[in-house]
């Protein structure tokens, strides 16, 4: 795995993740009190999304994989992070030796 590009997926991905799910969060709890922080989950969701998509390129690309792999989070939120989990690892190079 590229060390550049790895550094930027954990860090994209876990911060557009944690905004997402708390914009989520806060839009779930949020529904009794009818827009009291409708505006902040909003944009907490329109925030975390990019990112996460963001954190998903550079995984894509510390793995060796074309960006466009990342389009099949229409599929799913977590489809392209989980795809991209399972899938073996194409830059051999950057192997350390154990």
């Amino acid at each position: 795995m590229h060390p550049k590009y790895k550094n930027k997926s954990i860090i994209g991905v876990g911060v557009g993740l944690s905004l997402f799910v708390v914009g989520w969060l806060l839009f779930l709890f949020d529904a009794k009190e009818k827009a009291a922080l409708g505006g902040l989950a909003l944009g907490s969701i329109l925030v975390g999304l990019p990112i996460y998509v963001w954190g998903c390129i550079c995984l894509a690309r510390a793995k060796g994989y074309s960006t466009a792999i990342v389009l099949t989070v229409v599929l799913g939120g977590l489809f392209p992070l989980v795809l991209l989990a399972v899938l073996p690892d194409k830059n051999k190079h950057y192997h350390r030796g154990y």
